[in-house]
């Protein structure tokens, strides 16, 4: 295992190396300036003016010596001094580093420390000025999303614990009661056998919409889908349902978006499913298409307004136990919303008037900004 080593000795030692070079480069120039100053002041005696006699040699000598003595000393002077500055400054920059470096130390501490029950505790900004600040920043941010992810995340399995236990608790009581019975009726077992018929389809089609709601498939954004056509497909599909409600289904325009065939028929099946569903008896569904946004506006109960921002979210119902009695399980607006969403697309809800509520499906996310 590779021995790690902490950033301030990285940077103290790479500060260390840089002034050494530097004072060594200095020393070396200096001490080759004053070598080169000594040599000239060496090759040129001084001179007499006219006929003069010349300075005897014993005179140079004494003049050169104190010059060579000069030259050992700057060296030496040279050297010593290097060699403080190095220490003196390695020093400093060990005790800048350790100090500058303190908040990131006191950040990694705290990351340390955090684990699943404390995303939501937010870290204190070291107030610094720097890339430390802006590093606490986007740890938070990234805390806080994880933590939102978490919750879905937890939310969602529980909700999904409790709609799968529903029906199961139910096949179970309904055959131990069955089976306190001594003399059961062919009556009897072909109600049991229609109860657990209906239970079993009610789980399947859980599953289903678990099964989509997690599909986390590549979309081939390159075939062309036309909305019209598929629109109709699905409410040819859906035309049994509506029959029996006698909702009449009203088709205009036209438009295409680039996108799955199979995944957009499955989110406007469930639009009108649902629009079918919660119609009232006699109403009318109108599917408005255009370029890029479809608009379903059916003549049903309604959706009170303090129930519209959590329609979209897994599992919520405004009317539980309607919605369970009408075979919902409060996944089919969020498997909606995520197959628009998948494809660069928006959606949201409006009354509709007199009664009723607007379905608008947008394919480009731009036009909310």
């Amino acid at each position: 295992m590779k021995r790690k080593i902490p950033l301030k000795f990285k940077l103290t030692i790479t500060s260390v190396v840089i002034l050494t070079t530097m004072c060594v480069v200095f020393a070396v120039s200096s001490i080759y300036s004053a070598n080169t100053l000594v040599e000239a002041t060496k090759t040129v005696p001084a001179q007499l003016a006219g006929d003069a006699t010349p300075v005897n040699q014993a005179a140079t000598e004494t003049v050169t010596a104190p010059s060579t003595a000069a030259l050992g000393q700057f060296r030496g002077t040279t050297i010593w001094v290097m060699a403080c500055l190095i220490v003196f400054g390695s020093a400093l920059t060990y005790v800048f580093a350790a100090k500058t470096l303190k908040p990131l130390e006191q950040l990694t501490e705290t990351v340390n420390n955090i684990n699943i029950n404390n995303l939501d505790e937010k870290m204190p900004i070291p107030g610094t000025g720097d890339e430390v600040d802006r590093l606490t920043e986007s740890f938070n941010d990234m805390t806080t999303k994880l933590n939102l992810a978490y919750q879905v995340q937890k939310n969602f399995s529980a909700n999904a614990a409790h709609e799968l236990r529903t029906p199961l608790a139910l096949i179970q009581t309904q055959v131990d009661v069955f089976q306190m019975r001594e003399d059961r009726s062919l009556t009897e077992y072909t109600a049991l056998l229609h109860s657990i018929s209906e239970s079993t389809d009610r789980l399947s089609h859980l599953v289903n919409d678990l099964l989509s709601f997690t599909n986390e498939q590549e979309i081939d954004m390159t075939e062309q889908v036309n909305l019209r056509e598929l629109i109709e497909e699905t409410a040819f599909e859906l035309e049994e349902n509506a029959e029996a409600k006698q909702v009449q289904i009203i088709i205009s325009g036209e438009g295409t978006v680039p996108g799955s065939d199979s995944l957009l028929q499955r989110a406007f099946y469930n639009l009108l499913s649902n629009a079918i569903r919660y119609n009232v008896d006699g109403g009318s569904i109108m599917v408005q298409v255009s370029e890029k946004r479809v608009t379903v506006a059916d003549t049903g109960i309604g959706i009170p307004d303090e129930a519209k921002p959590n329609i979209f979210n897994t599992f919520f119902c405004v009317d539980k136990s309607r919605s369970r009695e009408l075979g919902g399980s409060g996944l089919g607006l969020a498997i909606v919303k995520n197959i628009i969403e998948k494809h660069n697309g928006y959606i949201y809800v409006k009354d509709n008037q007199p009664q009723g509520s607007v379905f608008v499906v947008g394919f480009d996310r731009d036009e909310l900004l």
